[in-house]
């Protein structure tokens, strides 16, 4: 009987690790897939800022009629990224709101 019990908290205890594993494997290639999405973004706005073909605040939207990127889609949803996505460069350094 306490063998039983045993083996059954060593099956749980096991399941528990194997799921909470799973579960930050999965976020942590959740976010590396944003990151590269976001990264993508960034370089390419600071390439058409450089270039004098956009200004220091631009849209998403800009970005796709000037041909520098093509439409963007959440990595996760599949859904096309919002065209208004504002992409600021102040000092170098471009932020997405």
């Amino acid at each position: 009987m306490v063998k039983k019990i045993i083996n059954v908290i060593l099956i749980i205890s096991l399941l528990i690790l194997l799921i909470m594993t799973i579960y930050k494997i999965n976020k942590s290639h959740e976010n590396k897939l944003y990151q590269v999405l976001y990264e993508e973004i960034k370089y390419q706005s600071k390439r058409c800022y450089l270039e004098k073909k956009c200004e220091s605040s631009m849209t998403l939207e800009e970005l796709y009629s000037k041909e520098y990127l093509d439409i963007q889609y959440d990595p996760i949803s599949k859904e096309e990224l919002n065209k208004d996505l504002e992409i600021i460069i102040k000092d170098n350094k471009v932020t997405i709101k």
